[in-house]
């Protein structure tokens, strides 16, 4: 491929020095970076971005730059001359392309994206950098909200993406390829480059997107999870996709009413978009609702409420930050993922002392969501005096297309009252 032959110049940027004597006739140095190429003395260089030069030929020992203004520059380096302008051209032509792809995020398509990400990988300039930025552009342009790099053997590592709750395959790594796009998505994380034998997480931003990390050691080289967090997609219910009918059924059961409401389903299925939009559409009301979660970690950017992040507390114990939590007087509070016995006794006290409480959790069917409070150690009595409703949401494919399937049930303090 491109970039495994050896043009002899070595690694970006290069620099083209002329000798004592070229410089006593007037000859400057000028140095080829991955977007730009810098003439003259490196205190005052003139910068040209490629984009600017229509043009590279060589003879006689120098290359020409022919500038849009239609101005032509000629850069004397000898013998390299016909290579070097080979090398001028070629980073030319991948900035370009990278500026063709970037300009306009409705043309990024799936395909498109990873074709381009598997080009990058034999770019000249920075192939690793430019790869990372293609696949996470590629993802938010698409809504992805997970990307996942798994080593499959010990050559090979596959790298899928989630959109729609449903995963799909992309593209193949090599190992080499895979654990270089590794460490710049370590690296932009603050997590150890160099350390391979430990899990890892972090998390950055990138332009008007956050990114997590989370690596984890296997026989075939490092697992990586990516989830993708962007502003808030989906600002109302009805945005979701659901029937009218359970739209206004389940607005309707949770407004003005005190207790725990769990929005419950398997992984991908859009709990937390379910959960995001529903807040969004309370705190827009007008109502003056002191709206506030506490999650682990957040996923979106909801406008008009107050989100916090555990990995931001001293404290790393959701219920326990879920209780400090309380004694800010909110109106509605939104819990993320209950994982254990702690934060459902902590959810149902709350609802039984005057809050609205949401709060996702993993289970097949709103039965399966109640045994499983139960099998936690979930008391009857506490559970079915503070649980108000559960809300079970699914992905399932009809002629061809993934759609939302929803179901509701409504407590009543004793069992289970009615479907809406």
């Amino acid at each position: 491929m491109g970039s495994k032959i050896d043009d002899g110049f070595g690694i970006i940027p290069v620099c083209f020095a002329p000798g004592p004597i070229r410089r006593l006739f007037g000859h400057s140095t000028f140095v080829y970076e991955a977007e730009n190429i810098n003439i003259g003395s490196s205190d005052s260089p003139q910068r040209l971005s490629w984009a600017e030069i229509d043009n590279i030929t060589a003879s006689d020992g120098q290359i020409h730059l022919t500038c849009a203004s239609g101005r032509v520059l000629s850069l004397s380096c000898g013998q390299k001359a016909v290579r070097a302008a080979l090398l001028a051209n070629r980073l030319r032509n991948e900035y370009l392309e990278l500026q063709d792809f970037f300009a306009t995020e409705k043309n990024i398509t799936i395909e498109r994206g990873f074709a381009l990400f598997e080009k990058c990988l034999e770019f000249r300039a920075l192939p690793y950098v430019r790869a990372v930025d293609v696949l996470l552009k590629t993802a938010v342009a698409n809504f992805f909200t997970d990307i996942h790099l798994e080593p499959i053997d010990a050559g090979v590592v596959r790298i899928s993406y989630r959109v729609g709750g449903e995963v799909k395959s992309a593209v193949n790594l090599s190992r080499n390829q895979h654990d270089r796009v590794t460490a710049r998505l370590k690296h932009l994380a603050g997590c150890l480059s160099h350390v391979f034998d430990t899990a890892q997480e972090g998390a950055f931003r990138q332009e008007n997107f956050d990114v997590r990390i989370s690596t984890f050691p296997t026989g075939n080289g490092e697992r990586v999870s990516l989830r993708i967090i962007t502003a808030l997609r989906f600002k109302k219910v009805a945005d979701l996709g659901w029937s009218e009918q359970m739209v206004a059924g389940w607005l309707g059961s949770i407004k003005g009413v005190r207790g725990l409401f769990i929005i419950s389903g398997p992984v991908g299925s859009g709990k937390t978009t379910a959960m995001y939009a529903t807040l969004s559409e309370l705190a827009s009301e007008g109502l003056g609702l002191r709206v506030v979660t506490v999650e682990d970690p957040v996923e979106a950017a909801i406008g008009g409420i107050c989100q916090s992040s555990l990995d931001q507390m001293k404290e790393k114990d959701l219920a326990a930050a879920f209780k400090h939590l309380l004694r800010q007087d909110p109106n509605i509070v939104a819990l993320g993922e209950i994982r254990d016995l702690k934060c459902i006794k902590e959810a149902l006290q709350a609802g039984l002392s005057g809050h609205l409480v949401l709060a996702t959790f993993h289970a097949g069917s709103i039965n399966e969501a109640l045994d499983r409070i139960r099998q936690m150690g979930g008391e009857d009595r506490l559970v079915l005096s503070g649980l108000k409703g559960i809300l079970h949401l699914d992905l399932k494919r009809k002629q061809g297309k993934i759609v939302p399937e929803v179901d509701f049930a409504l407590f009543d303090g004793s069992e289970l009252r009615k479907k809406v």
